[in-house]
């Protein structure tokens, strides 16, 4: 299953941004025992058996064969922080829910968009650093925490705007 989804990720020439999923089953909560639901238990196994880490490695090797580059970006607040302002909270995303609807602004859209959009900034980030200083991390002189915290500062900085989505609407019907 991996090499099918990496085979359709990689694209020649192309950027491709990920979240850096390390620690993603600790991070994340599942029902278990007797509360949870035949279907939700079935759910678990299958999460359980799909390896984040060998999807990761299959886009890297093959984005190197098509001379492509994939990113790993940090996923914190990417599924909280709104494309357009940049404010964060776990409110903008009522009960975990699919819709994303910003408490400051109001900008609302599906909750993986968001998340999408926030990770192509990120992505495009890094990719600008890299560019301009031959380096991928953005601060290799300072330590892990420091990282996070000065990333996180500038991922703030990035807005979405209209300018920067691709027309999407089908034309040519009238």
């Amino acid at each position: 299953m991996n090499h099918q989804i990496s085979k359709q990720i990689t694209q020649p020439h192309s950027l491709i941004g990920l979240e850096d999923l390390l620690h993603i089953r600790e991070r994340t909560r599942s029902k278990s025992g007797k509360k949870a639901s035949k279907k939700q238990r079935k759910a678990n196994r299958n999460k359980a058996k799909w390896s984040f880490a060998e999807l990761h490695s299959f886009i890297d090797y093959k984005a190197v064969l098509n001379q492509s580059l994939a990113v790993k970006v940090p996923a914190q607040f990417t599924s909280q922080m709104c494309p357009r302002c940049g404010y964060i909270s776990k409110k903008n995303r009522p009960n975990q829910g699919l819709t994303f609807k910003c408490e400051c602004c109001g900008y609302t859209l599906h909750a993986d968009l968001v998340g999408a959009r926030n990770v192509a900034m990120r992505t495009l980030l890094v990719r600008q650093d890299w560019a301009s200083t031959g380096i991928l991390s953005v601060s290799p002189d300072v330590s892990d925490e420091e990282t996070k915290a000065k990333n996180l500062q500038r991922f703030l900085e990035l807005r979405w705007s209209p300018d920067t989505s691709p027309d999407l609407s089908v034309s040519g019907s009238g």
